[in-house]
């Protein structure tokens, strides 16, 4: 059983092979100077004992989004797979299908697979984040900036909770595109952090 920190939560969007590492399917532009970072980011919830949610592409044919931006993340393949960066020992998947969820306390890492932009599309999600609390501190980060982290973060602001967004562990793909979503961002009360920021306020807690 894991002993939880209750109320701050980690939340890690598409770190997979096609989006981060050259070669990929769709990759992102020098996402991979990011790993060191998310690698400390896994390493910290570990320590501290911080849930870690993670969203993960797991497309199949004829998903609408692959007409936009071509086969990627096709579900089974290694380009879909997290980067090893990015895992916990005690993880559970969760399909894009409702399920009876598992007791989350025997489980340091929730991943959540998703065929649409947004991971609140899985139907497991809402109860999942009801599950954590009615008032999260989110840790946000991953690819990208301004599509999929851009809708994890507008939803569970919608939802009420609080996300601060990881500056040094997310990439873009279009950075014009990033700078117009990080100031929707903050005028809806989001804040940016830097890593360092994190780093020291968990283990200062």
């Amino acid at each position: 059983m894991v002993t939880r920190n209750k109320g701050v939560v980690f939340w890690d969007v598409d770190t997979q092979f096609d989006f981060l590492l050259p070669g990929g399917r769709l990759y992102v532009p020098r996402a991979e100077r990011i790993l060191p970072n998310l690698r400390l980011l896994a390493s910290l919830a570990a320590e501290q004992a911080v849930p870690v949610i993670s969203s993960t592409c797991a497309h199949l044919p004829g998903d609408p989004e692959l007409k936009t931006y071509g086969e990627h993340c096709m579900l089974g393949t290694h380009g879909q797979q997290k980067v090893p960066e990015t895992l916990l020992p005690h993880r559970f998947t969760v399909p894009n299908r409702p399920i009876l969820l598992p007791t989350l306390d025997s489980f340091q890492q929730i991943i959540l697979e998703k065929q649409a932009f947004d991971v609140f599309t899985n139907p497991n999600t809402d109860e999942l984040v009801h599950r954590l609390g009615e008032s999260l501190r989110v840790v946000l980060y991953g690819v990208t900036t301004d599509i999929c982290v851009a809708r994890a973060a507008n939803s569970l602001l919608d939802r009420g909770h609080q996300v601060h967004l990881v500056k040094e562990a997310t990439a873009a793909l279009e950075l014009r595109r990033a700078r117009a979503v990080l100031r929707s961002f903050i005028d809806r009360g989001g804040r940016l952090v830097s890593i360092n920021d994190i780093t020291t306020r968990a283990r200062a807690a």
